[in-house]
């Protein structure tokens, strides 16, 4: 889908997940010390609601230009910068201490290619956390895409992490109204020890 399918979807159905976090993202960075934030196809926003809540300076960026105009009416205050922006392409102007990836689905080259440029932003206690439907849930859960195409496997984000540190590489099955959904994780940093040859 391409931006213009993405604004008619917003369009359509405001708040198309609902207002809360996904629990698995709550129970991964609860606790945390807040810090700068970057929430990428940040959609109408709940995510980075719930870190700016949580204490965090949060940027939102989506390339739905209608998903960051119902994200901005859900931030009274203006507390978070919200970007219109192809996430592809979009680079913050900084560190960060946490790059969020909820939900963001490519063709897995790309998507392992996205995932390295990310952890190319974090500082040096930053974290980068991805959660996805699983390829796992296109044969054995419920709802998520289609598509198995952008769907990730574990070998899939293992080699997008390359080089970092993993903390964290599984399957998270949730329920999803008659069924369960199986959702894939991965939470990983930059090395930060000395290296020696």
């Amino acid at each position: 889908m391409d931006a213009g399918d993405w604004d008619a979807r917003y369009r359509e159905r405001p708040d198309p997940w609902g207002q809360d976090p996904a629990g698995t993202i709550t129970q991964r960075l609860a606790g945390r010390t807040p810090g700068r934030a970057v929430d990428l196809a940040c959609g109408d926003g709940r995510h980075a609601r719930w870190l700016r809540r949580s204490g965090w300076t949060v940027t939102g960026v989506d390339y739905s230009a209608v998903a960051i105009e119902q994200a901005r009416a859900t931030d009274p205050d203006g507390g978070i910068d919200w970007q219109v922006g192809d996430v592809t392409q979009w680079t913050p102007d900084g560190p960060v201490d946490l790059v969020l990836m909820s939900f963001l689905h490519l063709p897995t080259d790309e998507l392992a290619a996205q995932i390295a440029r990310a952890a190319q932003w974090l500082g040096p206690d930053g974290t980068l956390l991805y959660l996805g439907h699983s390829l796992e849930n296109y044969h054995r859960g419920v709802g998520g895409p289609p598509d198995p195409t952008i769907l990730p496997t574990v070998a899939d984000l293992a080699s997008a992490a390359e080089g970092l540190r993993v903390h964290a590489l599984e399957h998270v099955c949730r329920p999803a109204g008659d069924g369960v959904a199986v959702d894939i994780l991965l939470e990983a940093s930059r090395w930060g020890l000395a290296t020696h040859r």
